[in-house]
């Protein structure tokens, strides 16, 4: 993960002497003059602030507007993520695995009951990656709405900010009443992300085999072309806090 990344990467550099040289560009053999120890020092500045910079960036993201992340899920993380069964763990991993691949381009469906972790998974990876989160309730909402000719984006633009960013996650999929919208926005958008070599995250909390008996045939063939699935069972989180209070 590149949170964890650059964590590594500020502690190693703080405490490894020949890394902190190697990425200073500063000789990594013999041992150091005082003079040279003193110009170390001052290189090391600059890209030491750009290290903490980078983490500290990841670390606010779901803060920021560009996110979307609703404000209740804004300090999710995969840091503060718990597995409490091997399931868990597992679908923990899958996730992970999901988000930190190289050239990913597929979709990961993520289905199961409400209250398993599902949106704090997925909004832990907008944060990871500096993507986007968005409900599917509140996409159907900007669509329609930017056909209003005082929106402040077309039609176009709205589709192409969701097909061009670079990761996004898209919850709450499957259960809108608009059903034929939902699923013209949807096709048109995988598709796209498609095209564009983009990866994407789909989260609902309808069963697989409901969900895309919902979704219709065109974004189901889409999904078996490109997407990974996982389902999320056990007790809900929720219910859980409401028995510890």
């Amino acid at each position: 993960m590149r949170e964890q990344y650059f964590i590594d990467v500020l502690n190693r550099f703080d405490t490894d002497e020949i890394y902190a040289r190697e990425l200073c560009d500063f000789p990594t053999k013999g041992e150091l003059t005082v003079h040279d120890k003193a110009v170390l020092e001052h290189d090391k500045i600059p890209i030491r602030e750009r290290i903490v910079n980078e983490l500290h960036l990841i670390q606010k993201w779901n803060h920021k507007k560009e996110s979307g992340v609703p404000p209740r899920f804004a300090e999710c993380s995969f840091f503060n993520f718990e597995c409490r069964t091997e399931n868990e763990k597992h679908i923990f991993q899958k996730v992970c695995d999901f988000v930190s691949q190289e050239h990913n381009e597929g979709v990961l469906l993520m289905t199961g009951a409400k209250g398993t972790g599902k949106t704090h998974l997925g909004t832990a990876a907008v944060r990871d990656t500096q993507g986007r989160y968005v409900s599917m309730e509140d996409l159907i909402y900007k669509v329609e709405s930017s056909l209003n000719f005082k929106s402040p984006q077309t039609e176009e633009e709205v589709f192409n900010d969701y097909s061009t960013v670079k990761f996004l996650v898209i919850d709450e999929v499957g259960r809108s009443l608009k059903r034929e919208k939902e699923i013209e926005i949807l096709s048109y958008i995988l598709r796209k992300r498609y095209d564009n070599q983009l990866p994407t995250i789909v989260i609902s909390n309808l069963e697989k085999k409901v969900l895309l008996k919902n979704l219709g045939e065109a974004v189901v063939d889409r999904l078996r072309e490109i997407a990974t699935s996982i389902e999320f069972t056990g007790e809900s989180y929720r219910i859980l806090k409401r028995k510890v209070a």
